[in-house]
């Protein structure tokens, strides 16, 4: 995957992250009230970032009775909106889930909104760590 044209430069960046993967379709009529507050929940950390996007690596699978995070069905994930809150600095993501890797434990994102976008843009810019 590493020669794959990307439009934004990825860079090798480490920022912990607590991110949230939406199950459901918020503008969805609810049919149930079992559904509501299934979203995912995790601990990642970025493995590379750009300005139009990111990877995230987990270190462990969360609690998941439909075994989405397996590679029979990881595919269910892509295109779920996902928000992710950096911890140091202090910045929300948010964008849709492109790829992911259940053997890697990779999540692959394309941004669509940023808390702060100059502050996005200097940590894509900045030489070196955060």
């Amino acid at each position: 995957m590493d020669d794959i044209k990307r439009e934004y430069p990825r860079k090798q960046q480490k920022i912990k992250a607590m991110i949230n993967i939406k199950l459901e379709d918020p503008d969805a009529p609810t049919l149930s009230l079992s559904t509501k507050g299934k979203d995912i929940r995790l601990v990642a950390e970025t493995k590379d970032i750009s300005w139009g996007g990111f990877c995230l690596k987990f270190a462990s699978v969360p609690s998941d009775p439909e075994n989405r995070f397996t590679p029979a069905k990881a595919h269910t994930l892509v295109g779920k909106s996902i928000v992710v809150n950096l911890s140091k600095p202090a910045l929300t993501l948010w964008g849709d889930v492109i790829r992911f890797d259940s053997n890697g434990k990779e999540i692959a994102v394309i941004i669509t909104k940023v808390s702060d976008y100059e502050l996005w843009q200097q940590i894509c810019n900045q030489e070196g760590g955060v």
